[in-house]
């Protein structure tokens, strides 16, 4: 059965987030799945994704934020290496370029059809059935409910909506407008004030051993996933007894992160947990790539850390061609597969 918790003794794994990062770092790991160096691997994926065709189909059918769900349940596949398996995980990555789906996915309109056939949970179930996704992994949605992502300002006691829509907050919310904001003034949170954790994201993170928070924007990805796991007051991941890890993102991000060293990004972060992480993966790289105004390498500038701090040349320059059809930017700067495998091998030891 899809999704079930290993109940072996082992290392379960949970990872955190949405987005490229997660579904490329559930790449990385799953191999370790296979070769039964640890027990289980689910990724706890956010519902407020609401850009491109998930957006378009989250307004046209109310259904949930599919685009994150779908992209790591292709990578939890075991159909890939597989020549009619890897023809299907392609055909489903198909992005229509006209017609009535034009800018839509074969994966996303799929799930959808599952959803409004039955409910997001057994549609995910289902899809991971055809995508043969092994016994002891899965994609699991923090809610239930698709949500509507906000950011705040909190600050002297006071708090001001800066913008609303996690598409919209991407890319126009300018979170460092005041010089005199710091990281962690601006704060994720939801329309839905009586939205609740999903029962089996609150299972999965108190069965985990190891919890990773996987590497992606920080107000597109990882902290609407960290606000959503605290939503309806849950302490689930406060609480968990399991070790955190971050996988920190590569670049900072203009309008958002400019000047963030990798301590801010996890001051931030642990303010959402509610205690401190365990160990932070950093990369030390650095690729032949122009960056864009108010995009840095994140670098680590204390000697001292009260998490252990693994640092190595884990980047790759990818050669992504743009698509007509794309609704958003394909990525071109990514953890390399080989390296982030290597690195969880050894802390998964």
């Amino acid at each position: 059965m899809a999704f079930a918790l290993s109940n072996k003794k082992g290392k379960r794994v949970v990872v955190l987030g949405g987005g490229n990062g997660t579904s490329r770092l559930l790449t990385a790991l799953l191999p370790l799945l296979e070769h039964g160096s640890i027990a289980s691997l689910h990724a706890l994926i956010h519902m407020a994704d609401d850009g491109g065709s998930t957006g378009r189909l989250r307004e046209q059918y109310d259904v949930g934020a599919m685009g994150d769900v779908t992209k790591c349940l292709l990578a939890l596949s075991s159909l890939r290496g597989d020549v009619r398996g890897d023809k299907f995980l392609k055909a489903l990555e198909y992005r229509f370029a006209n017609g009535d789906f034009s800018g839509h996915t074969l994966r996303n309109v799929l799930l959808t059809a599952l959803e409004l056939t039955s409910d997001l949970d057994a549609a995910i179930a289902t899809f991971a059935r055809v995508l043969q996704v092994p016994k002891f992994a899965g994609v699991i949605p923090t809610t239930l409910e698709a949500l509507t992502q906000q950011v705040v300002l909190q600050k002297d006691g006071q708090e001001k909506l800066l913008g609303s829509g996690q598409h919209f907050i991407s890319w126009n919310v300018d979170a460092q407008a005041d010089p005199t904001w710091k990281p962690g003034d601006i704060k994720v949170t939801f329309a839905e004030k009586n939205a609740e954790l999903n029962p089996r994201a609150k299972k999965a993170l108190d069965n985990a051993t190891h919890i990773i928070i996987a590497p992606g924007h920080t107000f597109g990805s990882i902290l609407p996933t960290l606000a959503s796991l605290a939503i309806g007051g849950s302490s689930a991941l406060r609480d968990s007894k399991a070790e955190i890890c971050v996988v920190m993102t590569l670049l900072t991000t203009p309008l958002h992160t400019v000047g963030w060293s990798g301590e801010d990004f996890v001051r931030v972060y642990e303010s959402y947990i509610g205690r401190p992480v365990d160990t932070v993966i950093a990369n030390s790289g650095r690729a032949p790539i122009s960056l864009v105004e108010g995009q840095s390498w994140v670098d680590f500038i204390d000697d001292r850390h009260a998490y252990e701090l693994i640092q190595d040349n884990v980047v790759r320059l990818l050669e992504a061609k743009q698509e007509a059809s794309d609704s958003v930017p394909r990525p071109v700067l990514v953890h390399d597969d080989a390296e982030m495998r290597k690195i969880f091998s050894s802390y998964l030891a």
